[in-house]
């Protein structure tokens, strides 16, 4: 059994407990009932929906651990890499919210938004609708679908009621050419290109290289995992994309406001 297969059986586990203690009733009726103001989502698929050769878009990661690294030591709390990535000039942030594997927690969705106003994504391994409404009652503006862990009936399922039920963004992502071609007749999300093999969980940044060169050019597209230096950013810039999803280089960073300027080819941050 490879990584995905275990975390998605795991997943799936737990979400047969959550659904029987709360109800997704208890949830739709938990967004009803929340403040307009709260609930007001934040443009994420907009600011990702062009692709470009020189602005450098960064949707920053909290991510508390991984698989392949262990725990992270972060340099700055909770609160202030929030801070640090909005000053920084992130244009989103990413929470992972796995528990198991990469130490998450949902409620730190909650936490982020309380803290910044740029866009929130939900990444996680969502296998089940249930989780789209749970992320919106957290205040998430966007949540992360990954194509190898879904039917195409799932996908299709889950962005519509993404889009036309709860006004909620997403992140499609794709580790190959073949899973992209089953939804490559779907619109309305931004796609994401990971380098990380979620099976061997091995990062290989020619894995974006390789499929933007099929994937058709207006398509929005974000850069996933293996992003650490500028010189990784101008590589795919050459080829235009949308922006880059980064977590590891940052949380590791011990000035992720620095880290950020310098990725976007800005000066230091001084």
């Amino acid at each position: 059994m490879t990584f995905l297969d275990e975390i998605i059986r795991q997943k799936r586990l737990k979400l047969k407990n959550l659904k029987k203690r709360t109800p997704i009733a208890e949830i739709e009726a938990a967004i009803g009932h929340q403040e307009k103001a709260y609930l007001q989502k934040r443009p994420f698929f907009e600011p990702f929906s062009k692709r470009s050769n020189k602005e450098v878009r960064v949707i920053a990661e909290l991510k508390q651990a991984s698989p392949s690294r262990g725990e992270f030591h972060w340099q700055l709390s909770f609160e202030k890499m929030i801070d640090a990535y909005t000053k920084g000039g992130a244009y989103a942030i990413s929470v992972i919210t796995e528990e198991s594997y990469f130490h998450g927690n949902p409620e730190s969705i909650r936490a982020t938004r309380k803290r910044t106003n740029l866009p929130i994504l939900r990444k996680d391994f969502i296998v089940d609708a249930y989780e789209i409404y749970e992320s919106k009652a957290l205040g998430a503006d966007a949540v992360l679908l990954i194509g190898e862990a879904l039917e195409e009936k799932e996908l299709k399922d889950m962005l519509s009621i993404a889009k036309e039920e709860i006004d909620i963004d997403v992140l499609l992502e794709i580790h190959s050419l073949k899973t992209y071609e089953k939804i490559a007749g779907l619109t309305g999300f931004v796609l994401g290109i990971n380098n990380r093999d979620l099976r061997s969980l091995k990062v290989d940044i020619a894995t974006a290289n390789k499929l933007l060169e099929e994937l058709p050019k207006d398509l929005p597209v974000i850069i996933e995992s293996g992003i650490e230096t500028r010189h990784d950013i101008l590589s795919f810039l050459e080829k235009g994309v949308s922006g880059f999803l980064i977590g590891t280089a940052l949380v590791l960073s011990e000035d992720p406001v620095k880290k950020l300027y310098k990725l976007r080819g800005l000066d230091d941050g001084d």
